[in-house]
């Protein structure tokens, strides 16, 4: 799990990749097309919401899943704004 983590705060669209193709992923998204909309567009959240879902089953409503979701919500619109930042100074 260490290596995941690890892993996931480096790219994290390959460790979901890697967690979809391991573990078992299935059914953490009730419709499919919200983990393909995470994959895409908030990673780090995504992989935040199976890695607690996953690893420790933490019910929704519990505040320390509320607050890892904000840290890697604030992460992923971080990057946008880096990446946004760039792009205008290129």
């Amino acid at each position: 799990m260490c290596l995941i983590v690890l892993l996931g705060l480096l790219v994290p669209r390959v460790a979901l990749a890697l967690l979809w193709l391991f573990e078992k992923t299935q059914g953490k998204f009730d419709p499919w097309w919200l983990g393909l909309l995470g994959f895409l567009f908030l990673p780090y959240t995504t992989l935040t919401y199976v890695l607690v879902h996953l690893y420790t089953g933490a019910s929704p409503d519990s505040v320390v899943h509320l607050l890892l979701l904000l840290v890697a919500l604030i992460l992923d619109t971080g990057a946008w704004s880096g990446t946004r930042r760039r792009r205008r100074e290129a």
